[in-house]
């Protein structure tokens, strides 16, 4: 077969592929490419419904979006303006399921665009979420760890089906949410700052130091909430082989109360394992 007579052949197929795309067929285009407002709500029609997207999206004009990982039932939706860019709307969409839900949009979100969502609280604290499933279906919790992202967690058994979880944010004003369970299920939650206390944390930090060995440090802190209404720092301190726990008292400033739901309280025994420690009371 000569070239002219192949590319004849080649011409030919090539138009009866593009005659064959039935009329009215939306072909969708490669990732950055072609009208991202339609595609976003080709792929996601709810978002065409939502007041405050579209106003988003009217406001800035051409954008680009992208999904980010929540959860197994939802995701994060990114809608980032295409030219200068100040700001990003994200919202929380829920994915349709085998049930027959629907999806829908949850909380919506108009951050910096150089911020980023934080991680669900499941993927945060994978192993208590893992050990406690009652967790994910507290709201506030999850408010919690989403927006004030505490860096770390303590979990302490008082009896054998009764324990408690603290979420602590200590990375600047020492915040902190209180889970008490029983039997698995959540039965109160707490939260508390300390910059509804008298005593705060550099404060209560000083006190406990005070009067150790030359080279003593913190190493651990956390607030506790005793009986519904006594609030105490507790302090590990190290000072080199020896380690005390120290607990400084606090009280409410005037005018501030614990967010509290009910439950049978927050009293705990202290404990240690494997080490010799002194608890006491240091008063002011």
């Amino acid at each position: 077969m000569s070239k002219s007579v192949l590319l004849l052949a080649l011409g030919l197929t090539v138009a009866v592929l593009v005659c064959s795309i039935p009329v009215g067929a939306v072909v969708t285009p490669l990732p950055g490419q072609g009208n991202q407002t339609g595609i976003l709500f080709g792929v996601h029609p709810n978002a065409k419904t939502n007041e405050t997207i579209t106003a988003f999206i009217a406001e800035h004009g051409e954008i680009w979006w992208h999904e980010g990982i929540y959860n197994h039932t939802h995701k994060y939706v990114y809608i980032v303006p295409a030219n200068a860019c100040e700001e990003q709307l994200v919202y929380l969409n829920k994915i349709a399921d085998e049930h027959g839900g629907e999806p829908s949009i949850g909380n919506i979100w108009i951050i910096g665009c150089d911020e980023a969502m934080p991680l669900a609280a499941e993927l945060t604290f994978p192993e208590i979420f893992a050990e406690y499933p009652a967790l994910s279906n507290n709201a506030d919790l999850r408010s919690y760890i989403e927006n004030q992202s505490p860096n770390r967690y303590e979990e302490v058994t008082a009896k054998p089906s009764r324990t408690q979880v603290y979420f602590i944010n200590d990375t600047g004003v020492f915040t902190e949410y209180i889970v008490d369970l029983s039997g698995g299920e959540v039965v109160s939650t707490t939260y508390v700052s300390e910059e509804n206390l008298t005593v705060g944390r550099a404060e209560a930090e000083a006190q406990a130091i005070s009067g150790q060995p030359p080279g003593a440090r913190v190493e651990n802190i956390v607030l506790k909430v005793y009986g519904g209404d006594q609030i105490v720092w507790e302090i590990t301190v190290r000072a080199d082989q020896k380690i005390d726990i120290v607990q400084v008292p606090s009280d409410l400033a005037p005018g501030q109360s614990l967010r509290t739901t009910p439950g049978f309280g927050a009293v705990l025994a202290a404990f240690g394992v494997g080490m010799s420690f002194v608890l006491y009371r240091k008063r002011r």
